[in-house]
């Protein structure tokens, strides 16, 4: 497979996946920025909190000016995801949504999208893993231990080996507080601007 060149990078709003993008641009890349909308809820106010969050994904891309785009998965997310989780818990098992969502929207829906729509040589997110082959069929990454006072995140899947090829490089977890010091103005609006973000 040749080196990608255009990374199609999935955008939260969030720290974690905003230096994704970062890293990302600083090694050169051609980088996109997507907000998946996978929930369709309303706080106690009214607010829906995905729309905020896609204001801050927007905000990211303009930072770091990389195209931005925004998809809805939330039909898919309640058919393949919420829908399984509560059969499962009604046969009194409780399974984890969040891998069951890594595998159905963010390596299927996600992944067809930055390639079939945007034409994407590579996908990234803001999550800490490892890859490794458990056997012939399924694809797992493990999870690794965030750096020590450096965000907060954690990433499951099991896709099958398809997936492989494009997922050999997962930066953050790898990464040490010392590389993320603002050495440049983009990077320090985007620290900026993350810093100001609730947690």
């Amino acid at each position: 497979m040749q080196a990608a060149r255009h990374v199609v990078c999935a955008l939260s709003g969030g720290v974690d996946s905003a230096v994704a993008a970062l890293l990302l641009r600083r090694r050169g890349y051609q980088v996109t920025g997507v907000f998946m909308k996978n929930w369709d809820s309303l706080d106690e106010h009214g607010v829906c909190t995905a729309d905020k969050d896609c204001e801050d994904a927007y905000r990211v891309c303009q930072i770091l000016d990389i195209p931005f785009h925004q998809v809805s998965y939330v039909k898919e997310y309640w058919n393949d995801v919420f829908s399984d989780f509560l059969n499962e818990y009604e046969k009194g098992r409780t399974p984890n949504p969040d891998i069951v969502c890594n595998k159905h929207i963010k390596f299927s829906c996600f992944f067809r999208y930055a390639l079939d729509n945007l034409g994407a040589d590579a996908v990234a997110t803001g999550h800490y893993a490892r890859t490794s082959l458990e056997d012939d069929e399924v694809f797992q990454q493990k999870h690794v231990k965030r750096p020590e006072g450096l965000f907060r995140n954690r990433f499951e899947v099991r896709n099958d080996e398809e997936t492989e090829a494009w997922m050999k490089s997962f930066d953050l977890s790898a990464s040490t507080r010392a590389g993320f010091q603002p050495t440049s103005a983009q990077l320090h609006d985007l620290c900026s601007f993350c810093c100001a973000r609730p947690t």
